[in-house]
């Protein structure tokens, strides 16, 4: 029987919400103006608030992003390809668009395929969790995987229904304490009929300090109130901090006294994550105070609401920043890549603040490593999630860390060469970068030249 030991765990969960009451100051309201289809932006409500909608990808903005400077970055930022089309180009996808709209009111969901989609939903976020892959992918692939499939089988209109399936990030999420209270999780793995078995055992919370002691005396109980004997116990898998898990002191420690066949290791990915602690200063501060802007913004639920609001007058793809957590170590990447990705939003979000680290966000240099930090993690997580799942042997794992070493090795010599490729955050950023200096400098030359004739 082996065990898996795992730490605390806590999060967050800020869904941002805005309320209006009786003192609130009523806003102006911005009028649609047939021209702005030439940024491929039609208008639903009604004539006195106006919400704009976007023809080519149907995502709904605030009626505040009426502003042709706003609706023009949408559309360079999501369908920079379509930018330079022309007015005919649009039109014929308003076309496009209101008979995709008519098709959607003609078929919509009853109360009874609402159910339905709720217990599909469930389902999909039941496998996610159970394949160990991070809920993203219900969003990014599984949902629109399943309407490329039923739209060969079944045609159109039956893969609009699964339109109603809500597969997105703020739905599908790990499970969390509200409480705010540290859990103890265990697993068990043994041998059922010669094959090898592995089952969620319990989870449990502890009620005073999480030391080695509390985390014995939990399993303990578990142990003596089931009639377990301790020595079928023969392996001891932790994965926390080494004062609770330690082998002189810890919990392993006070198992081996009562089992003496344990055989103990610590997980492979917690050292990793452990480890990965270990970097230049330089980078280090660049993380430290890449956290700090999002805690800033994170911490405080008005600060969250405002920068949700900033977020969609601006047309981002995202909403909201990532919480990050040492306890979820998967968060540092996503943290990061979410940063750098609304990084033009934060830096609009600090300009009327006194935030000290707000010139961050305008520095070229810092802006650097910090795409850089959010590439080598976004690496990290991949080799982690790599390393986990009932199939995975230690063979498996030698062989994916080992693979990442290479590549280390084979990243650090097309970096002596200038070559950043392999960082996708940091290649895409010093390219636009060298762009925009190079259109600028072929403006000027042409300023000049205009000049002298």
């Amino acid at each position: 029987m082996q065990w898996w030991l795992l730490g605390k765990r806590s999060a967050e969960d800020d869904n941002p919400s805005s309320s209006t009451g009786p003192n609130c100051t009523k806003r102006k309201t911005r009028k649609y103006s047939e021209e702005y289809l030439s940024f491929g932006f039609t208008s639903v409500g009604p004539a006195d608030n106006p919400t704009p909608v976007c023809v080519l990808c149907s995502e709904t903005l605030a009626n505040e992003a009426l502003k042709p400077c706003k609706l023009r970055s949408h559309l360079e930022t999501k369908h920079g390809s379509f930018a330079s089309k022309p007015r005919e180009f649009f039109e014929n996808k308003l076309k496009d668009y209101q008979h995709r709209k008519k098709v959607i009111e003609s078929t919509c969901v009853t109360g009874g395929e609402n159910e339905k989609a709720v217990t599909a939903s469930y389902e999909v976020s039941r496998l996610i969790a159970t394949s160990g892959k991070p809920h993203t992918i219900g969003e990014h692939l599984i949902l629109p995987a399943a309407k490329q499939m039923v739209s060969i089988m079944l045609g159109n209109s039956a893969a609009k229904q699964l339109n109603s399936i809500s597969l997105s990030n703020n739905t599908i999420d790990e499970s969390t304490d509200i409480a705010g209270m540290a859990n103890l999780l265990a697993f068990v793995r043994y041998d059922c009929d010669g094959e090898i078995e592995e089952n969620f055992l319990f989870c449990r919370p502890l009620h005073s300090n999480a030391t080695a002691g509390a985390i014995f005396d939990i399993l303990n109980d578990f142990m003596i109130s089931n009639d377990i004997d301790w020595t079928k116990c023969v392996g001891l898998s932790t994965d926390g901090a080494r004062a609770m898990l330690g082998r002189h002191s810890g919990v392993v420690k006070r198992v081996r006294d009562v089992a003496p066949l344990l055989t103990h290791v610590h997980c492979c990915i917690h050292r990793e994550a452990l480890a990965a602690k270990r970097m230049p200063m330089d980078l280090k501060t660049v993380l430290d105070d890449a956290v700090r802007m999002v805690n800033y913004v994170k911490s405080r639920p008005l600060q969250a609401r405002l920068f949700s609001l900033l977020c969609e007058e601006m047309g981002s793809e995202h909403r909201q920043l990532l919480l990050h957590t040492e306890v979820r170590w998967l968060s540092r990447g996503r943290v990061l890549t979410r940063l750098f990705q609304l990084r033009d939003e934060v830096r609009t979000f600090f300009i009327d603040s006194k935030f000290e680290l707000a010139d961050r966000l305008c520095d070229f240099e810092w802006l650097c490593k910090l795409a850089y930090l959010a590439d080598i993690f976004s690496h990290l997580n991949g080799l982690n999630l790599a390393l986990q799942g009932t199939a995975v042997t230690m063979f498996h794992v030698q062989n994916k860390i080992e693979a990442t070493i290479k590549k280390f090795d084979l990243w650090g010599k097309r970096i002596a060469r200038a070559n950043y490729e392999s960082f996708e955050n940091l290649s895409d950023f010093l390219s636009k970068r060298f762009a925009r200096i190079e259109r600028f400098v072929r403006m000027t030359r042409r300023e000049l030249s205009d000049s002298r004739e």
